[in-house]
């Protein structure tokens, strides 16, 4: 890593934040083979990001990190607080939550009350909050410390996808779909009929080969009320985290079904799945290309034009490699898994011609 006092304005931020904190809690995680060192003056933002990450959370004190993350709390922001240069250009509006960009520094705010500055030449991200972040995890570890963080593990060669991975003889089985989609409620009941779980949420890619590797990122399972009414064996958790804000509840999946996260897979099928109006589920086999142009939407390309060609090369090995599907998904839960079981084996009806030489040259 770059010395923290050649990268001039995140060592000014570092220094600055630090003499402004009495103590610092670090933690350290290995992200299939990235190492990050976190350091935070909130013992609750210390807490959220462990729980966050805490598949990958190593005992040891990582000094020679990867990546090196601050995050730090304070009752109101000031203008020295990871200010916003004029000459920035915004790479993405969501609201809320934006991201700008200048030369290899990269800008987030999360509405009034947080900035983050990251330098992706460095692998170095510091962040400055209010206070009145911390009445919700899910904003200090999805909206606070994820993005820019996810940026400077695509430096390492790690590209997330938004999606459900669920694993089977060591080929996995990718759903892409917008929060509603029904990806929590698929991957439980997966699951449960003895799929290995990568994560509900969010998978990592990686170029393996002439290919593809999709590796785990396994979160706490988020889910409504509606599914924990649905499936029985949820009250068998015994705590879960609610989250107010996205009216979700988290739980641990090792809780109910130890031992069920896999740690890679080869990915075989690519499913952009629909809630059907009815009990029978569906497929519709897909060319690689038009995968391949709406698996973009899942990709978070929209953080970083220094990795938006890398991450493209990667999304179209993936369509390339898998085959590709739509899935309406019916309520009749045992057909649901049959029909995910014979995408894996390759015996789903219809199957034939999805990923063939024609998508495959489609591709390039």
């Amino acid at each position: 890593m770059t010395s923290l006092r050649d990268r001039g304005t995140v060592a000014d931020l570092i220094r600055f934040a630090k003499e402004s904190s009495d103590k610092l809690e670090a933690s350290a995680y290995d992200v299939h083979g990235i190492t990050t060192r976190v350091l935070t003056n909130s013992s609750r933002a210390a807490r959220a990001v462990a729980r966050f990450l805490q598949a990958f959370e190593t005992g040891d004190d990582i000094r020679k990190c990867d990546i090196e993350f601050y995050l730090f709390f304070f009752d109101s922001l000031t203008d020295k607080m990871s200010p916003l240069p004029d000459k920035t250009g915004m790479l993405y509006n969501w609201g809320m939550l934006k991201v700008y960009h200048d030369d290899s520094l990269r800008y987030l705010t999360v509405d009034k009350r947080a900035r983050v500055t990251a330098d992706v030449a460095a692998g170095i991200g510091i962040g400055f909050a209010e206070s009145s972040l911390l009445e919700s995890d899910w904003l200090v570890t999805n909206l606070f410390f994820y993005p820019l963080w996810a940026q400077l593990l695509k430096v390492y060669g790690l590209f997330p996808l938004h999606a459900a991975g669920l694993a089977s003889g060591g080929r996995a089985s990718l759903f892409l779909g917008r929060s509603g989609s029904g990806k929590s409620t698929l991957s439980l009941n997966l699951v449960r009929g003895g799929f290995g779980l990568l994560s509900d949420d969010t998978v990592f890619l990686r170029e393996a080969g002439d290919g593809v590797e999709v590796l785990s990122f396994p979160e706490e399972i988020n889910v409504k009320e509606e599914t924990i009414k649905l499936l029985p064996e949820l009250s068998r958790v015994k705590k879960f985290n609610v989250n107010e804000l996205r009216q979700k509840s988290s739980f641990s999946i090792e809780e109910l079904y130890p031992g069920c996260v896999v740690d890679s897979s080869t990915p075989a099928v690519m499913v952009f799945p629909q809630i059907a109006d009815s009990e029978e589920t569906t497929l519709e086999p897909m060319a690689g290309t038009e995968a391949l142009s709406e698996s973009l939407r899942y990709g978070f390309f929209f953080l970083d034009p220094s990795t938006t060609r890398q991450h493209f090369y990667i999304m179209s090995l993936l369509a390339n490699q898998a085959s590709c599907y739509r899935l309406y998904s019916g309520s009749d839960q045992e057909r649901l898994e049959q029909v995910v079981s014979e995408l894996l084996t390759g015996h789903a009806e219809g199957s034939e011609g999805a990923g063939d030489e024609s998508s495959t040259e489609e591709n390039g």
